[in-house]
Parts: C-alpha cells; structure tokens; sequence
C-alpha cells in the first residue's frame, strides 16, 4: 500500500525525492482508469493530482485514509 499516490505526469526527480521518504505509488496512467486509481487509494494518505483527475465522488469514497490531496 502506497502513502502517496500520484496520478498523472510528475517531474521524475521529484517523485524520485518524495520515494526518499515515503511509499509512493507514480502512476501517470491512473487518471484514465478511475477504477485502478481507486483500487491505488487504500490505504493512502496522500494523493497529487494535476489537472485531469476527477477528486470527487467514487475516488474520494475510495480514499478512505486521504488526509490531502495536491494540485501540481
């Protein structure tokens, strides 16, 4: 189970930095699969987004442990 979930395209050097600290699950494709974006959630305490992915409804009811989500 990933800490942190990234959900679209994120600088590589910077997702490499956040991987020094924590759990990250990089994974650009999530934005086109709501469900697998969903299934990613459990558990997770972080989500960041850019600005295709849908925070609302099924995914926030799936991120049930989210205590932020960020907007690159």
């Amino acid at each position: 189970m990933a800490e942190i979930v990234i959900s679209e395209f994120m600088d590589q050097d910077a997702v490499d930095d956040l991987a020094g600290d924590f759990d990250v699950l990089y994974g650009p494709e999530l934005v086109d699969d709501t469900a697998a974006l969903c299934a990613a959630l459990a558990g997770a305490r972080a989500l960041i987004v850019r600005n295709r992915t849908q925070v609302r409804g099924d995914v926030l009811a799936a991120g049930d442990a989210l205590e932020v989500v960020g907007r690159l």
